[in-house]
């Protein structure tokens, strides 16, 4: 299992290439990012191209997070098992690390922000009401993985590895035989169809 531990850290890094957040107001798109552009300050706002240095911040946290995952890859090609505890450490830290930088993108946090500045720049009350943050694919595709790699650097390092294979195989064999089955029986029944229109006799 410890080595397969790369693959759902690979995927967590490859998900920051993947959209992550839209912010929209009466379906109209405002901002769009992947999770590369939120941590660098690279997003697209109202359909046009933008970076740090016209307005978009960097998210120091969304960066680290980045070096945690980097991290721990790196651990899992060039350290044995003894370092599944830092490779469960770097998953655990990126998860943290990715709901901090992210929530200061969420919309409590952008009324709270708007309440402090006093104004509402070209937004009144009513428009911010209205604003709708979703995350996308690459988001939880990012979350998803983290948990994988932290659950598969915990099993390493409890010694319950070999167990936890054992019940993959187990239940990757029982679902193997239900496809079976499940394709012998409808190929009975398009057998026992097939019969029954070859029994039909002949319309005039």
């Amino acid at each position: 299992m410890w080595k397969w531990i790369r693959i759902p850290k690979g995927i967590a890094l490859l998900a920051f290439l993947l959209p992550w957040m839209t912010v929209s107001c009466s379906d109209q798109k405002l901002v769009e990012a992947s999770g590369f552009g939120l941590a660098f300050g690279r997003v697209t706002a109202m359909g046009q191209a933008s970076q740090a240095g016209d307005g978009a911040s960097l998210n120091f946290w969304l960066i680290l997070a980045l070096l945690a995952i980097a991290g721990g890859l790196i651990l899992l090609f060039t350290r044995g098992r003894e370092a599944a505890k830092l490779v469960l450490g770097t998953s655990v830290a990126a998860l943290a690390l990715i709901f901090v930088g992210t929530w200061r993108y969420s919309k409590d946090a952008i009324l709270a922000e708007a309440a402090k500045n006093g104004s509402n720049g070209n937004m009144d009350q009513a428009a911010l009401a209205m604003i709708q943050v979703n995350w996308h694919f690459g988001y939880w595709l990012a979350l998803l993985s983290l948990i994988a790699a932290a659950v598969m650097a915990w099993l390493v390092m409890s010694g319950r590895e070999a167990e936890a294979e054992a019940k993959m195989r187990s239940l990757a064999s029982d679902a193997a035989d239900a496809a079976k089955g499940a394709a012998a029986k409808a190929g009975d029944a398009i057998d026992t169809a097939t019969d029954k229109k070859d029994d039909e006799p002949p319309k005039s």
